[in-house]
C-alpha cells in the first residue's frame, strides 16, 4: 500500500474507498495483513485523478467509463487532451491564421486596445484572425460613438474580459462534467461546436432583455407615479367624454 500511494499520489484511505466502490480491482492477498498491487492499480488511480481534475467528472461517471468495453483507453495519459485539442482546432478561423495589424485599416489609437482586450501582438506585427475580428468589432463601436471620451474606455473592455473569462470557465466545467462524459467524443465535439453559436445568440437575447429591465427600473425610480404599461403619448387627464 505504501508503494501504491507513492506511485499514484493517492492516499490509502481514498484507495480503500475506490476498492469498496468498485473503481479499483481487489488486490491479491499475500497474507492477512498485506496485499499485492499491480500496474493496473497505478494506472487506474492516475486515470481517476485525471478524470476528476481535468474533466471534473463525478465518480459514478468515471466508473461507467472504466467499465465500458473500451474502458482501458482511459488509462492512457494521451487520451485526456484529445477532446480539448480537437474542439480548439474546430473553432479556429477558416481564414488566415495571422493577420498583419497595420493591414486592418484601423486608426492609430486602436493599438491602445490590445492590452485591454488581452490581444498579443507578435514580433512580426501580426494578430490572430479571431483577434483581428474582435478589433474590427471594437472599431464599429467607436464609429457608432462609443469612444473613450464618452466613457467607453479600456476599463469597460477589461470588465468584459473578466466577465467572459468567468463565464467560459463555468461553461467548460459544466460541459466536461455533465455532457462530454456521457456521450461519445464525436457527439461531444458536434454539440460543443454547434452549441457555441446558439448560446452566443441566447446570451445576446438575455442581455438585451436584462438591459431593458434595468432601463425600465430606472425609469420607474425616476418617475415613481408613472404607469410602465401606459401609452407615453396619452393625456392622463383625458376621459372618454373629451
Amino acid at each position: 500500500m505504501r508503494d501504491l500511494e507513492k506511485a499514484s499520489g493517492v492516499g490509502r484511505e481514498t484507495i480503500r474507498f475506490y476498492i469498496r466502490e468498485g473503481l479499483l480491482p481487489e488486490p491479491d492477498k499475500t497474507s492477512p495483513n498485506s496485499a499485492r498491487y499491480t500496474d493496473v492499480h497505478v494506472a487506474r488511480l492516475k486515470a481517476i485523478k485525471r478524470l476528476q481534475e481535468e474533466r471534473f467528472l463525478p465518480l459514478a461517471v468515471i466508473r461507467t467509463l472504466l467499465e465500458a468495453e473500451d474502458g482501458d483507453r482511459w488509462l492512457l495519459p494521451e487520451v485526456f487532451p484529445t477532446l480539448d485539442a480537437l474542439l480548439a482546432q474546430r473553432l479556429e478561423d477558416g481564414g488566415p491564421a495571422r493577420v498583419v495589424f497595420d493591414d486592418l485599416g484601423l486608426p492609430p489609437h486602436s493599438r491602445e486596445h490590445l492590452d485591454d482586450l488581452m490581444i498579443p501582438l507578435a514580433e512580426d506585427g501580426t494578430v490572430t484572425a479571431r483577434d483581428a475580428a474582435i478589433l474590427r468589432t471594437v472599431q464599429r463601436l467607436d464609429d457608432i460613438g462609443f469612444t473613450p471620451e464618452l466613457g467607453f474606455d479600456g476599463g469597460q473592455m477589461r470588465l468584459y474580459n473578466v466577465l467572459i473569462d468567468w463565464l467560459t470557465a463555468q461553461e467548460v466545467r459544466h460541459f466536461l462534467e455533465h455532457t462530454a462524459g456521457h456521450v461519445g467524443e464525436a457527439k461531444a465535439l458536434d454539440m460543443a461546436e454547434q452549441g457555441i453559436s446558439v448560446i452566443n445568440e441566447l446570451l445576446g437575447q438575455l442581455r438585451t432583455r436584462a438591459l431593458l429591465r434595468k432601463l425600465s427600473e430606472r425609469r420607474t425610480i425616476a418617475n415613481p407615479g408613472a404607469n410602465p404599461g401606459a401609452n407615453p403619448g396619452a393625456n392622463p387627464g383625458a376621459n372618454d367624454n373629451g
